[in-house]
């Protein structure tokens, strides 16, 4: 019995070394990946911008002034550059050792403070981390690139509100629609509602009550046509707005898609690796219990 015990003991040795290992060339393909992807969102979201200045609402950038126009752009390019260098703070961070303590990625008082709210991971199994903070358990290991992508969109959608809202200032976007309609597509696209859209882009059908008389709104009826419909409780017009997404991203950058599946295959090797591990630490766990029960047997 003994010797089973120590045979599976050294089986999960063996499957937490090539976790750790695992884990290391993952925080490197995911350092390589955010920092591509920074670049490649800083490109994609000036060129979605450029879509909505350009086909969608033309007449609205045309009323801007010259110094506006300009104003708006160089906003643009200022998100972008903020985000491409958030998407590499993450990427530098999110699995260095010792980095993870259970509260955050920060490490003091003002760490905290200056590190923007959706770097600040958390992590609810801190007890199973070792104490040099390696990663060798391949629960945390998806944990960690679980939270590491959740917050890659997090950050993605939290660039599109500051767009938006940026095109609402500048009365290319509907300056009265409500942010909270905006948002709330935006979290409909990202549960795999479809918005129809594109490039970047959601459509979103905007309900508003009609303050005119019901008498001329009878009359109006018969004339209007086009993109907006008329019910019985306010026109329906189509707004469209940035929605970053990173399916698109990758599908738009071909050293992207490549690097995603090179992470895709890691994952693949994790969920090998984490069925191993359970399997093992089963049969140990069955192992020990049969000796203590020998052990405490007596006839």
């Amino acid at each position: 019995m003994t010797g089973r015990l120590n045979k599976l003991q050294q089986d999960l040795k063996n499957i937490e070394t090539e976790v750790a290992n695992l884990a290391e060339r993952m925080r490197e393909k995911y350092r390589i990946y955010l920092d591509l992807l920074g670049e490649s969102l800083y490109k994609q979201a000036i060129g979605a911008v450029y879509h909505i200045c350009t086909r969608y609402y033309g007449g609205e950038f045309l009323a801007l002034s010259h110094s506006n126009r300009q104003k708006l752009q160089e906003e643009i390019k200022t998100l972008g550059q903020e985000t491409k260098a958030s998407l590499q703070q993450l990427g530098e961070q999110s699995f260095d050792r010792g980095a993870f303590s259970g509260v955050g990625f920060s490490k003091s008082p003002a760490e905290t403070v200056n590190t923007p709210d959706f770097l600040k991971l958390f992590l609810d199994k801190a007890e199973n981390l070792a104490a040099t903070g390696e990663i060798n358990n391949p629960d945390i290991l998806l944990h960690c690139c679980r939270v590491l992508e959740k917050n890659c969109i997090e950050i993605l959608n939290h660039l599109s509100k500051q767009i938006n809202q940026q095109l609402q200032k500048a009365y290319i976007l509907p300056p009265h629609l409500p942010s909270q309609i905006i948002d709330r597509a935006i979290q409909a696209g990202e549960e795999g509602q479809s918005l129809g859209g594109g490039h970047n882009m959601l459509n979103i059908l905007v309900e508003a009550k009609n303050p005119e008389p019901e008498e001329e709104k009878d009359e109006d009826e018969d004339e209007d046509d086009g993109d907006d419909h008329d019910f019985s409780s306010g026109k329906v017009t189509k707004v469209t707005a940035i929605h970053l997404r990173m399916a698109e991203l990758e599908f738009a950058d071909a050293r992207l898609s490549v690097e995603r599946n090179q992470i895709r295959s890691l994952w693949e090797q994790l969920n090998r690796l984490g069925k191993q591990y359970h399997h093992l630490r089963k049969e140990y766990t069955i192992a020990q219990a049969e000796a203590a029960w020998r052990s405490s047997w007596y006839d």
